[in-house]
């Protein structure tokens, strides 16, 4: 067996087992009609992710949204908590943000728990940018930014937005395919989010010649064409979960260890 197919088998048992906290079912269902503001849970008191913002990223295409833009440079559960602290602060609203001047913004994200990795004022500027085109150019309804839409033509309007690049971009396609069941046929057009993670696992694989981004989508394209992305979940896992940056590695415990050449 093949370092990609193992990847493959990976994602294929351990994908649904992993303990995402955002489930999308509502999002496809939303993705289908207008948008609607689901209920929410009372907190949870585990040091997590709070249960009522878990359900207010499944059921509100916004929040989902804001979530992922700010997914860069930072712990991914970290980025997905700000749309929940813009929603408890009365303001996670496209129409409401795109009305407010970048000192306001930039206000509004200095007061949150959670802060955008790259600054409030680089953060305002993507906040804007993501609102704009939720009320210009999809009538306030978030979900038409991928309704009805290819992965390319999604990920074309994703980058529009100041801060969000290709990785990213991808990032959204690759889960509304897997957890919404959206692009079906499409596969070919979502890409790899080549993040630290991905990127070291292709390069200690075998599979990639360094750690770059442009590497790692290219390789990602070429040894999987039919669905570049698939590989994007399983290497981010492996590589969060045992690939670990510098000299030691859990490689005896990594799915990988059979078929993986270890490049370290």
């Amino acid at each position: 067996m093949t370092v990609v197919e193992k990847l493959k088998e990976y994602r294929k048992k351990a994908y649904w087992k992993a303990d995402h906290w955002y489930k999308l079912d509502s999002i496809r269902k939303l993705s289908r009609g207008r948008h609607r503001k689901g209920s929410q849970n009372s907190r949870s008191d585990r040091e997590q992710f709070p249960r009522d913002g878990r359900n207010l990223v499944d059921t509100n295409p916004f929040a989902f949204l804001v979530g992922a833009i700010f997914d860069r440079g930072m712990r991914w559960e970290k980025a997905w908590e700000i749309p929940y602290q813009i929603d408890q602060k009365g303001m996670l609203d496209a129409s409401k943000i795109a009305a407010l001047s970048e000192p306001d913004l930039i206000s509004l994200l200095e007061g949150l728990p959670v802060k955008p990795r790259y600054g409030s004022k680089r953060g305002a500027e993507t906040l804007k940018d993501a609102a704009m085109l939720v009320v210009r150019d999809s009538a306030g309804d978030a979900a038409a930014v991928w309704r009805n839409a290819s992965p390319a033509e999604v990920e074309k309007r994703l980058q529009s937005i100041k801060g969000v690049g290709p990785g990213i971009a991808s990032m959204v396609t690759r889960i509304l395919h897997d957890d919404c069941r959206m692009f079906r046929g499409q596969e070919r057009q979502i890409d790899v989010k080549p993040d630290v993670h991905v990127m070291r696992v292709f390069k200690r694989a075998g599979l990639a010649h360094s750690e770059s981004e442009d590497d790692a989508r290219n390789t990602a394209r070429t040894l999987n064409p039919i669905f570049p992305g698939e590989l994007d979940w399983p290497a981010f896992d492996i590589g969060q979960r045992w690939c670990h940056k510098g000299t030691k590695p859990s490689c005896g415990e990594c799915p990988l260890e059979s078929v993986c050449p270890q490049y370290i």
